[in-house]
């Protein structure tokens, strides 16, 4: 009786062991509970569909914003001619020439530095898992926490969310790489945590 009663208190904390090994995590002394958990392999490919996204969705914002800020400087050095103050006239082209080239060759150094990180080299492996306040993001070295009310915007398209942090750094999530839960219910989840932040671009069936 006793080595029955011993192997069923082993089975079942075996079970419990690995019920909270799935389906929780450790907190400060608090188990939270795995709804959804995410694996996408980061390469080149992803990436590169991550940089079309981003430069159909805000290019438009991006030149408009370039071109108000090249004409106000043409105006300043036109006006700076014409009343021949050419120390400042030479300031404002120098500054004008400074602005056109990084505004248009800094996002091509930051996508080429991008390409040749790491991450995508060698194609990283990411694990995101979301709990019910918060979710985690993890590779084999680190590891980092973040609330929901700290994303920017959330985008979901055909194969991919897009978790925005600020303006032009995002988490990309493979569709196909849920391991708890799917896609469709994620969805659902990110929208309820991030209303006002959650898009979804319209894509043909």
């Amino acid at each position: 009786v006793n080595v029955l009663l011993g192997i069923f208190k082993f089975l079942w904390y075996t079970f419990v062991i690995i019920k909270l090994i799935n389906c929780k995590m450790l907190f400060g002394g608090i188990y939270l509970k795995i709804l959804f958990k995410n694996e996408t392999k980061y390469n080149k490919e992803i990436y590169e569909n991550f940089l079309n996204f981003h430069n159909k969705k805000f290019h438009f914002k991006y030149t408009l914003y370039t071109a108000a800020i090249i004409m106000l400087l043409i105006f300043c050095l036109s006006l700076q001619v014409k009343y021949h103050n050419y120390t400042l006239a030479i300031l404002f082209g120098i500054f004008l020439s400074a602005f056109f080239l990084w505004r248009f060759l800094h996002p091509f150094s930051i996508a080429q530095k991008e390409l040749k990180s790491k991450k995508i080299e060698n194609k990283k492996t990411f694990y995101f898992i979301f709990y019910e306040d918060k979710f985690k993001i993890r590779d084999n070295e680190n590891y980092n926490i973040m609330p929901y009310f700290k994303l920017y915007k959330i985008f979901e398209t055909e194969n991919f969310f897009y978790l925005y942090i600020d303006k032009t750094h995002s988490f990309v999530l493979n569709k196909h790489g849920f391991l708890i839960g799917n896609s469709n219910d994620f969805s659902t989840f990110i929208k309820k945590k991030c209303k006002l932040k959650y898009h979804k671009e319209q894509y043909s069936w």
